[in-house]
C-alpha cells in the first residue's frame, strides 16, 4: 500500500435528490462495496478524487481510508459517472478487493512511437478497442499496456491483442484477434471515398429523375382528366 494514492472517504447519509448539494459544496457521492462488505454510501472531496482518477485510472490499486479508519484498504475505482456536457464527475464506484483473490477489469492502452509508414504519408492509423479486460491479482494489474507504433512498417498492417507484452501474472480475456491499431492504405481510402462519392451522385441523379417524372405526371394529370370527361 505504500506506493498507492491514497483516498479518504466519509459515510455518506445524504442520499436521492439531495446529493446535488453535496457536488455544490464540491463532494462526490459514491458508494463503495466489496466481497466481505455490504455497499456503504460515502462521498470524497471532488479535487482529491480527481487527482486519484488522474493517476489510477480504472485499472491500479488505490487506498481507499474510510471513516476514522487509521489503515487505508485496497480498492479500485469501478465506474466513474460524468454529466455529459461538463464532464465533471458525478457519482463513482469503488471495489473492495483481496489482495489474495484475483479480479477481473479492463486496462487501457497506450500508444507510443511513431508508425514508418504513417510517417512516409501512404497511410492513416485505425483504431481499434482502447483497453482490453485481463484477469489477475489485484497487486499485479498493470496500470496500463503499451503498444508501440513503430512496428507498423507496412500498409494494412495491425497490431493485435495477441503481440500485446503483458506480465506473466496477467491473463488476457479479449480475443487475441481484436485489433488495436491498423494501418490503413491512404489510396484505397480515396478509392472507397471516390466509389462512395460515385454512388451517391448516381443514387441523387436517379432520385431527380424521379422527382422530375412525378412533376410531369402531376402536370399531365389535368388533360387526362379533361380527355376522359371527353370520352364518357
Amino acid at each position: 500500500m505504500e506506493n498507492m494514492i491514497t483516498i479518504k472517504a466519509e459515510l455518506r447519509s445524504v442520499t436521492g435528490k439531495k446529493v446535488r448539494r453535496l457536488r455544490q459544496e464540491n463532494w462526490v457521492p459514491g458508494v463503495a462495496y466489496g466481497p466481505e462488505m455490504e455497499a456503504q454510501p460515502i462521498q470524497i472531496a471532488r479535487k482529491e478524487l480527481v487527482e486519484a482518477y488522474r493517476q489510477a485510472g480504472t485499472s491500479a490499486l488505490v487506498g481507499l481510508l474510510m471513516g476514522r479508519q487509521k489503515e487505508a484498504l485496497p480498492a479500485i475505482i469501478r465506474e466513474v459517472q460524468r454529466d455529459p456536457i461538463s464532464l465533471a464527475i458525478l457519482h463513482v464506484d469503488l471495489q473492495l478487493v483481496n489482495l489474495a483473490r484475483p479480479i477481473t477489469t479492463n486496462v487501457p492502452i497506450h500508444l507510443i512511437g511513431k508508425s514508418p509508414v504513417v510517417e512516409q504519408g501512404l497511410a492513416v492509423l485505425t483504431h481499434g478497442v482502447n483497453e482490453v479486460e485481463i484477469r489477475s491479482l489485484p497487486g499485479d494489474v498493470p496500470a496500463h499496456l503499451t503498444v508501440d507504433l513503430g512496428a507498423l512498417i507496412e500498409v494494412d498492417q495491425s497490431i493485435r491483442v495477441s503481440q500485446l507484452v503483458v506480465p506473466e501474472s496477467v491473463h488476457v480475456l479479449t480475443d487475441p484477434e481484436t485489433v488495436i491499431v491498423f494501418a490503413t492504405s491512404i489510396r484505397r481510402l480515396e478509392e472507397a471515398e471516390a466509389r462512395a462519392e460515385a454512388k451517391a451522385a448516381e443514387v441523387a441523379a436517379e432520385a431527380e429523375v424521379e422527382a422530375e417524372a412525378e412533376v410531369t405526371e402531376e402536370k399531365a394529370a389535368p388533360e387526362k382528366e379533361k380527355e376522359k370527361e371527353k370520352e364518357e
